[in-house]
């Protein structure tokens, strides 16, 4: 499984310098980005979810998933602590990167190509969990402000939607229309491609320079891609779940951190130059320690 993490990883990493190179020779630029973004945020990754949850019923699945949403929300609340402990109350974006990670262009990609597709089934338990409290949590803590805590963001999050028509397709039909499903599955393939073309644009578009030289920003990584998996590890020792759950839950808390700790700055008035270089930066560290953390993970779940 190793090799094959590895394997997948270079091929990402691949596609990243293709966004890389696309940004420098003004190929893309950043409204560009910010339109790929919203095609993969709309209609990729929803699609991905859709998907998944387009198999028949099965009750242990359920029951499964279940127990997937309960231990993610354990992994949550331990990453909130690392995250506020390790950064300082001070560092709202620190901490954020910290307790949210990539599933979406990193880890549904990396579990697709590791595990297979019927294990996004389990990535879009976590969504449920993970959209909640990225609009309340994340949102409060970004912004300090109770008042932009907004029900209606999280009932209109792209990702939820697709979790809540998947979830009808699941209990209501055995199998859709051919033409729906190929639908389904040819707008879900550009998922991988996507995400990783924006973020290797992202990178284009960035003073790497500059970032590098913030300190604050080697501690978060730490924690982000190394604490915060490692902590995961006794969790999910305790999850009565099949091997490659556990697995699948190691991979979502060992990805780098979420590409919204950038745009959440911006929007909220935090240190933006400090949130794209923690995208980045996990992004690319990761790239080393997500071999190492889910080496050791497989010796000991």
């Amino acid at each position: 499984m190793v090799l094959i993490l590895i394997k997948q990883i270079v091929v990402m990493l691949a596609m990243m310098s293709i966004g890389v190179a696309l940004f420098k020779l003004g190929q893309i630029d950043e409204k560009g980005v910010g339109q790929l973004s919203n095609l993969a945020l709309y209609v990729a990754t929803p699609c991905v979810v859709i998907r998944a949850l387009a198999i028949p019923y099965d009750a242990e699945k359920i029951s499964t998933g279940i127990l997937v949403m309960l231990f993610f929300l354990i992994i949550f609340a331990v990453s909130v602590v690392i995250g506020r402990f390790g950064c300082g109350r001070a560092d709202r974006v620190g901490t954020f990167a910290v307790v949210f990670s990539n599933s979406g262009f990193v880890g549904i990609p990396l579990i697709q190509g590791i595990l297979g597709d019927e294990y996004v089934f389990y990535v879009t338990m976590t969504m449920v969990v993970g959209t909640l409290t990225f609009w309340t949590y994340g949102v409060l803590l970004m912004s300090g402000d109770k008042n932009e805590v907004s029900i209606k963001k999280i009932l209109t999050n792209p990702n939820l939607i697709a979790v809540v028509v998947g979830m009808i397709i699941f209990f209501t039909i055995d199998e859709l229309p051919y033409v729906v499903m190929q639908t389904l599955t040819g707008m879900a393939n550009m998922n991988t491609g996507l995400g990783m073309v924006i973020l290797g644009a992202t990178l284009g578009a960035s003073n790497v320079g500059l970032m590098i030289t913030d300190t604050r920003l080697y501690k978060a990584i730490a924690l982000r891609l190394v604490v915060v998996p490692l902590a995961c590890i006794p969790i999910l020792l305790l999850m009565p779940v099949p091997f490659e759950v556990r697995m699948v839950m190691m991979i979502i808390a060992a990805a780098p951190a979420a590409s919204a700790t950038s745009m959440l700055a911006l929007k909220y008035g935090a240190d933006y130059s400090y949130g794209t270089g923690l995208s980045i930066g996990t992004t690319i560290v990761s790239m080393l320690t997500m071999p190492l953390v889910l080496a050791l993970a497989m010796q000991v779940l």
